[in-house]
């Protein structure tokens, strides 16, 4: 379970994001849509303290970080509970895909080597990255080394994967194969909260979308809702600027 309250972040006396306050629950699947340069991205950082939030709370299970108060000890528990997705994979180059997904198991869980090799192999399976377990990243293409990042996130079984637009960095065709593994990890019944410009896979996936403008939560509701019957005026002005012919595709 993630708990986010009053989240506030600014850069340059920029406001980012502006009082943000949200829940997902265990097992939910919930996306964050919205323009470029909204702060979908920051949202996601802030929750793992990649950036730190100017002021505000967050609460995954039983761990709660207060941007303010918090010592380095409490935000370190909360860091472990989540697991991040990033755009550009961010894999060891000098690890083959196997140690890749084993190094943090090691380190930060403390698995021994036998049991974490046991865990990466039955995530690298899941997400059809065993045949290339023995390859460096520099071996194999953009969607298998992000697929490869997904199984070393799932490998460290947290509470929450966050996953900031994986697909961004990648053509169609591995763009499918990357959004397959999601998919496959989500029947486990993973919590996630993802944010991503793939609108159909939000659609298809999601069990709540979340539509970000400006910093701030302009709507939030089922797929459904969202996208066929969408309250506020600027998720609508969003979804015709994607949709021009009929936004209310999914009807």
């Amino acid at each position: 379970m993630l708990k986010i309250e009053h989240l506030k972040k600014t850069f340059s006396g920029k406001t980012i994001l502006d009082d943000i306050s949200l829940e997902v629950k265990s097992g939910e699947i919930v996306s964050i849509i919205g323009p470029s340069g909204t702060g979908k991205t920051t949202l996601l950082r802030c929750v793992n303290f990649l950036e730190k939030p100017d002021r505000g709370t967050i609460t995954i299970d039983e761990v709660t970080a207060d941007a303010e108060h918090s010592d380095g000890k409490t935000i370190h528990r909360l860091v472990q509970k989540s697991g991040m997705v990033f755009q550009s994979y961010n894999l060891f180059h000098n690890k083959t895909v196997l140690e890749n997904v084993m190094e943090a198991q090691i380190i930060v869980k403390k698995r021994s080597r036998k049991e974490a090799e046991e865990i990466a192999l039955e995530k690298l399976k899941e997400v059809g990255m065993l045949e290339w377990k023995d390859s460096y990243p520099s071996q194999i293409s953009g969607g298998q080394q992000q697929r490869t990042a997904i199984a070393r996130a799932v490998a460290m079984q947290p509470s929450i994967l966050l996953l900031d637009e994986p697909t961004s960095a990648l053509d169609p065709e591995l763009t499918k194969e990357v959004l397959e593994a999601i998919r496959t990890i989500a029947n486990d019944g993973i919590t996630m909260l993802t944010v991503t410009h793939e609108i159909d896979f939000a659609r298809e996936l999601s069990d709540r979308i979340i539509f970000m403008d400006k910093g701030n939560i302009v709507e939030e509701g089922t797929p459904r809702e969202i996208f066929n019957h969408p309250r506020e005026q600027r998720t609508r002005e969003f979804l015709e600027f994607l949709f021009p012919a009929d936004y209310q595709i999914y009807i």
